[in-house]
């Protein structure tokens, strides 16, 4: 039986290791040394072994409503400084000004604001943008297209099954009655031949009763005059005597004989109609099913289809929604730029411009850190440190729109690779750690971005400026400090700690724990993902547990 190995457990055999390998230090008989070194190896493989084949249990977390934040961090070097030039990401038009020259501001008050009409619609379409791919997503996860694709199917089948049913009845019944007049067409013939047959016999009969059999009656034609001899034995016509008896049956014989003719020929028109009925109604018939069996293939097609085309429809309305989050996180941070915020407390050195001017977007290509004028770190980025006329180098456009002086704080500038640079903007939050000072977690905000990159270790990089919000009596200059810039962040959603999820692009796998203590796997949708937690979209609620990898 496996025994399962405790951190106790491996101490307790860990001071065991340690006591014989002190004794074997202070022991001088080489006897008992190798005896010393021969036990300690067989405890070391012991512990060793144990611990290869020790079943650690996985730690687990409760999937959350919380806050998901992504950052990107890069090291660079702490420097005081004094004055700080400020101003807004955009060009607008100034809508408000709430300081002026000489008034002293605390960090995080609002200096001044510039038109945010345009930016206020583009997040109000880019949320409406969000709400509707949102709503698509929700319809095609709870709709049921696939069942009423299978239904209409099912409906289709049936109605090919009915449309079968009529043609084999409109067939049968069609059939019948060409039997039916075929039937009563061949009895009439045989009543007609037994009427001539017998109206031959009466006619025949006639005829002698009144001529001496003198006169025949063939059945067909007219019956005439009879000739007759008087008694100077000359001829003379003679009628029949019609009231004989055989007279009688003749002429009903031979009226019987006309109405099994007419018989016969209505019969034989009906049987006509009746077959060129049939061929019309199975033509009808056939087409009807044609239609019939090529609605249901058309149903079965599409219910299959739907069925198969519903996960990769989901994944495809799950990366346009997370687009649109995207682009409404966008029209917010360009909201939120709208506003000019003192990073720092400070007294208002200057202004440059008044309201209702337009002001331009705060920009710097000189050798300067961004957003100060404390010169770069590294002075062999690249950049220069004078012009080519040999003048130092100076802000294009003139002096920043505003400037806070008697600052008394530090910034931190420090190289961020290009794609992490790429996702950095002023005002955003700024956690800074310092070797030197273990445990501050000092705050601070993104002051500016170089405008231009620098190869470092041919490495393209864009140096960052960060203001730090509070001065600490423990920092120096020239610390060395790691700044980790908040690119991303979002509130009151499901989250899952980022461990416990093996990413592959928008999607994910979990390892979900049962209440059993078994894991199973799941796949989620996954929306921001932070340095420890991540977004869920879809395939975990809230309540369940998740495993976190060792």
């Amino acid at each position: 039986m496996m025994h399962e190995w405790t951190r106790g457990t491996f101490s307790m055999h860990f001071v065991k290791l340690s006591r014989n390998l002190a004794r074997l230090a202070a022991t001088r008989s080489v006897a008992r040394r190798r005896s010393l070194v021969a036990v300690t190896l067989v405890l070391l493989v012991a512990v060793v072994a144990a611990c290869g084949t020790a079943t650690p249990r996985p730690t687990s977390a409760v999937v959350s409503r919380g806050s998901v934040a992504r950052t990107v961090s890069a090291t660079g070097t702490l420097q005081a400084i004094t004055e700080q030039k400020l101003g807004f990401e955009t060009a607008g038009k100034l809508t408000e000004l709430l300081v002026s020259v000489g008034q002293h501001v605390e960090a995080g008050q609002v200096l001044a604001r510039i038109d945010d009409f345009d930016a206020r619609a583009d997040l109000e379409r880019a949320q409406a943008e969000l709400a509707r791919e949102q709503a698509v997503l929700d319809r095609i996860r709870d709709g049921n297209k696939a069942d009423a694709a299978h239904h209409d199917s099912d409906e289709a089948k049936k109605v090919l099954g009915a449309t079968k049913d009529q043609a084999d009845e409109v067939d049968s019944a069609n059939g019948e009655a060409i039997d039916q007049t075929e039937q009563r067409l061949d009895e009439n013939g045989d009543r007609l031949r037994e009427a001539r047959s017998q109206a031959e016999e009466d006619q025949n009969r006639c005829n002698r009763s009144v001529t001496g059999n003198s006169h025949r009656y063939d059945g067909y034609g007219d019956y005439g005059d009879v000739k007759t001899k008087n008694e100077k034995g000359l001829l003379f016509d003679s009628p029949l005597d019609v009231h004989s008896p055989a007279c009688e049956r003749a002429e009903r014989g031979k009226a019987a004989v006309s109405a099994y003719q007419r018989r016969i020929e209505s019969d034989r028109a009906a049987l006509a109609h009746l077959e060129r009925r049939q061929k019309i109604d199975r033509a009808e018939q056939d087409v009807a099913v044609a239609n019939a069996h090529r609605e249901a293939s058309s149903a079965s097609d599409a219910a299959h289809g739907t069925s198969s085309d519903r996960p990769h429809d989901i994944d495809e309305q799950t990366a346009i929604v997370s687009v649109r989050q995207t682009r409404v996180r966008r029209a917010q941070r360009d909201v939120d730029n709208t506003v000019l915020l003192a990073p720092v407390a400070g007294i208002v050195a200057s202004i440059s411009g008044a309201v209702g001017e337009y002001v331009g977007a705060a920009a710097g290509t000189t050798p300067l850190a961004p957003g100060s004028r404390a010169s770069l770190p590294d002075m062999e980025s690249g950049t220069s440190t004078k012009d080519e006329s040999g003048n130092k180098a100076q802000r294009p456009g003139g002096g920043a729109f505003l400037t806070l002086k008697d600052v008394n704080s530090f910034q931190v500038v420090a190289p961020f690779e290009e794609a992490d640079a790429a996702q950095i903007r002023p005002n955003q939050k700024v956690d800074v750690v310092f070797d030197a000072v273990p445990g501050l977690i000092a705050s601070g905000t993104v002051s500016a971005v170089a405008p231009t990159g620098a190869q470092i270790q041919d490495v393209t990089n864009y140096y960052v400026t960060v203001v730090l919000n509070a001065v600490d009596p423990r920092l120096r200059g020239g610390l060395t400090a790691e700044a980790n810039v908040v690119v991303g962040t979002i509130n009151n959603v499901l989250v899952v700690p980022t461990a416990a999820v093996q990413r592959g692009g928008d999607t994910g796998v979990v390892q979900v724990l049962a209440p059993d203590g078994t894991t199973k796997q799941a796949q989620v949708q996954l929306g921001l993902v932070g340095d420890r937690t991540t977004q869920i979209l879809a395939g975990l609620k809230e309540g369940d547990r998740v495993a976190i990898a060792q």
